[in-house]
C-alpha cells in the first residue's frame, strides 16, 4: 500500500510540474491586439523591401526604384559640373525590346569588351526612360538651357525648333508641377523616350510630348556617346544591359 501512496504522490508531483509553465505561459501575450512591440519588426521588414527595391547613386546618394511603369532599372549614375553634383540620372529600359535589339551582344561578358556599336545601337526604337534627379536647385531657364547645350552639338539633322520646343517643355512643367517653379533639389525630370517620340514630365506630372528622331538620338546621346556627361551612367548601363542579355 505504502509503495502505491508513494507512486501516486510522484505522478502528482510530475503533472503539477508540467501544468505550472503552462499557467505561466498563459499570462504573457506577446502578440496581443495593438501591441506597439510587434510593429518594429514590422517596420523593419518594410525597410529591407524598400532597400531590395530600390538602387543607390553613390555620388550623390540619390535612390532610383528598380523598375518604372514595367521597365527595369540598368544603370544609374551623376552628372557633374566642375565640382558640383547636378542630378543623380537613371535609365530604365523596356526588357523584351532591349533583348530584341541588343541581343547579338549577348556574346560579350563584360562592359569593358563592347565595341562602339553597342552603344549606338541604344537609339533603337524600344522604349527608355531618363529619369533625372536633381541634387542641386538650379531655375527652370538653367535646367533647360544647360540640357538643349548638351543636345544641340548631337544633333543631326532634325529643326533646331525641336529643341526650343523641348525647353519650352520642360520650362513650363517646373512652373507647373515643381515647387517654386524651380528644378530645386529633389525635382525629378522624367524623359520617355520610344521611337521618334519624346516625353516630358516633371515630378510625376506630364508636360507634353515631341515628335524628333534627331532630337531622341541627341538627347540619348547626351549619355551614351563617347563624351557621355555621365560615364557612370554609361558604364553602369552597359553592365544592366548586358545581364539582361
Amino acid at each position: 500500500m505504502m509503495s502505491k501512496a508513494v507512486v501516486a504522490l510522484a505522478l502528482l508531483e510530475e503533472v503539477a510540474a508540467f501544468q505550472a509553465p503552462v499557467a505561466r505561459t498563459r499570462q504573457v501575450q506577446m502578440f496581443s491586439e495593438g501591441d506597439i512591440g510587434v510593429l518594429p519588426s514590422a517596420s523593419l521588414c518594410l525597410l529591407s523591401a524598400s532597400a531590395v527595391l530600390a538602387r543607390v547613386e553613390p555620388a550623390t546618394k540619390i535612390s532610383f526604384s528598380d523598375s518604372l511603369a514595367g521597365q527595369p532599372l540598368v544603370g544609374v549614375g551623376v552628372r557633374k559640373k566642375g565640382p558640383i553634383k547636378v542630378y543623380g540620372v537613371g535609365l530604365y529600359v523596356d526588357k523584351l525590346g532591349t533583348k530584341l535589339s541588343l541581343s547579338k551582344y549577348g556574346k560579350y561578358s563584360k562592359a569593358s569588351e563592347l565595341p562602339a556599336s553597342f552603344y549606338e545601337s541604344l537609339l533603337g526604337g524600344f522604349g527608355k526612360t531618363l529619369v533625372l534627379k536633381m541634387a542641386f536647385g538650379v531655375t527652370k531657364e538653367k535646367i533647360a538651357s544647360a540640357l538643349a547645350e548638351s543636345i544641340k552639338p548631337r544633333m543631326k539633322g532634325g529643326s533646331s525648333d525641336d529643341i526650343e520646343a523641348f525647353e519650352r517643355l520642360l520650362m513650363d512643367g517646373c512652373a507647373a508641377h515643381a515647387k517654386g517653379g524651380r528644378a530645386c533639389a529633389g525635382t525629378e525630370l522624367k524623359f520617355g523616350v520610344r521611337g521618334s517620340s519624346l516625353g516630358v514630365s516633371v515630378n510625376g506630372k506630364t508636360a507634353g510630348s515631341i515628335s524628333s528622331k534627331p532630337l531622341c538620338n541627341a538627347l540619348l546621346n547626351c549619355y551614351f556617346d563617347g563624351k557621355s556627361v555621365s560615364p557612370g551612367l554609361r558604364s553602369t548601363c552597359a553592365e544592366g544591359i548586358l545581364e539582361i542579355l
